[in-house]
């Protein structure tokens, strides 16, 4: 059992996966209602790359959280092998390139260029450490995600660069959350300050919801998701208790995660029954 969880810490596929599941569905059932077995190669795509992206990521922060004492990382504990966290780098990595054949030379390339530039944040180039390519690039990858998942049955529309731009700003936000929880010495959270980072986290999930109530005027078929408009409320709300110190960076990630969560399956849930009926 000390094994399992050591690994569901290394992973923590429960606290990003579902999310980053939501993004790859949206993305297909934005273009298309005809799905296929592509989709279960988005999902499959989605899933082994997000899984390898998190594990680098852990690989590559080890001398870091050492240095600040952070023993979040089974790596840092000892409890899980260097060789063991490769080999499953390397696995999943393998998993999630070979999901990708047989898309459409768009889809393939894009999702190529999505995941090199997830492993981009955390190793070689290292963006988690450069202002604002940090942002930016956390912003990046589930934005391009969901275009890969729409491309692969339709050339790009207005309708997923606005999907697009909806992930875009609310990854930014979660990665400015993130920024103040560890106050960096090299983020954007650090560079902007504390009291400016939370400013931009609120008017980046205001922006979010811009484009959400935009995608369902822009498609007439998705009108009636407008409904789920007043829920972005559950989401403002607790970046105004943290911005006036109720809460901690913690908690309001959190709450956030979970939250937007069950949003965002709320949509899909509705979606799916009404074009099921």
């Amino acid at each position: 059992m000390g094994l399992l969880i050591s690994w569901i810490r290394l992973v923590r596929f429960h606290e990003y996966g579902p999310l980053s599941i939501m993004v790859c569905l949206s993305g297909a059932l934005l273009a298309t209602d005809d799905l296929d077995f592509r989709l279960v190669q988005l999902v499959a795509y989605t899933v082994f790359g997000s899984i390898s992206a998190f594990v680098i990521n852990d690989l590559s922060d080890i001398s870091d959280d050492l240095a600040a004492r952070k023993f979040r990382n089974p790596l840092v504990t000892g409890d899980l092998s260097m060789r063991a966290v490769l080999a499953s780098f390397t696995l999943t990595a393998s998993l999630s390139i070979t999901s990708l054949v047989g898309l459409n030379i768009y889809a393939y390339a894009l999702g190529l260029t999505t995941l090199a530039l997830s492993y981009q944040y955390s190793i070689g180039f290292r963006l988690k450490g450069l202002v604002p390519a940090d942002l930016i690039t956390h912003g990046l990858v589930p934005s391009l995600l969901s275009i890969t998942s729409y491309v692969a049955y339709r050339d790009v529309g207005i309708d997923a660069l606005i999907l697009a731009s909806m992930t875009f700003t609310a990854s930014c936000v979660a990665e400015l959350l993130q920024e103040i929880r560890d106050l960096s010495t090299s983020s954007t959270a650090s560079y902007l300050g504390v009291k400016r980072s939370k400013d931009l986290a609120l008017i980046l999930t205001i922006i979010a919801s811009t484009l959400y109530a935009s995608l369902t005027i822009i498609r007439a078929d998705l009108s009636y998701l407008i409904i789920y408009l007043p829920s972005s409320y559950l989401v403002i709300n607790p970046l105004l208790r943290f911005r006036k110190g109720y809460i901690s960076s913690e908690e309001v990630i959190n709450e956030l995660r979970h939250r937007i969560t069950l949003i965002a399956v709320a949509i899909l849930t509705t979606y799916l029954t009404l074009k099921l009926l």
